[in-house]
């Protein structure tokens, strides 16, 4: 990948998120499709890519993350043709947003067994976006949250799908520099109950 240390050395370290790992290891077997919404430079499609080993569709809404993200795949051979960049603004399908439902509906689009949500505060709309997605299919889902508030909005969003998500919090040790103060993740498993 190219590497930003200004603000990817962790990522270059294998340090980045490491607190996800055994989740994402978990819920992204073979043969999992993924949906990877807020894609920014690419690690996270590209891991998807490396577990799941099948198609993962990268959704980043700005030109010049895109480009990075593209030329990251390329840089990649072997996981690369796996991942569809998609530059779209993921949010409830209203005005310039692309749902989630309209994409996998859409000619280009396909079904995922795990969606990971990371838009720096609209994963609520991302996943009010997917309502058809989340009761039809119930993919796994790793949604981060950047506020007390859209955590409790983002979770009551998936208990009224079924999920019963998990709260990830931050590791204590070699914790990440976060400009926020609330940051954790919700992992939810859509597997049948």
């Amino acid at each position: 990948m190219t590497i930003d240390f200004s603000v990817q050395t962790r990522a270059f370290l294998g340090l980045y998120e490491l607190e996800l790992n055994r989740h994402l290891r978990r819920l992204c077997l073979p043969g999992t499709r993924s949906f990877d919404v807020g894609a920014q430079f690419g690690y996270d499609a590209l891991i998807l890519a490396k577990l799941g080993e099948e198609q993962v569709a990268s959704f980043e809404p700005d030109p010049a993350s895109l480009e990075v993200m593209i030329a990251n795949f390329a840089l990649n051979p072997m996981l690369g043709p796996l991942i569809y960049p998609v530059q779209a603004l993921v949010g409830t399908g209203s005005g310039n947003t692309l749902s989630l439902d309209d994409y996998v509906a859409s000619a280009e689009g396909f079904m995922p067994d795990f969606v990971k949500v990371d838009v720096d505060g609209a994963e609520a709309e991302v996943l009010e976006g997917a309502r058809r997605l989340l009761a039809e299919r119930r993919p796994h889902l790793l949604v981060e949250v950047h506020s007390e508030h859209l955590e409790r909005v983002c979770g009551r969003l998936l208990v009224d799908h079924g999920y019963r998500p998990i709260i990830v919090n931050q590791r204590t040790v070699l914790r990440e520099y976060r400009p926020i103060a609330h940051n954790r993740w919700l992992v939810a498993d859509g597997s049948p109950r």
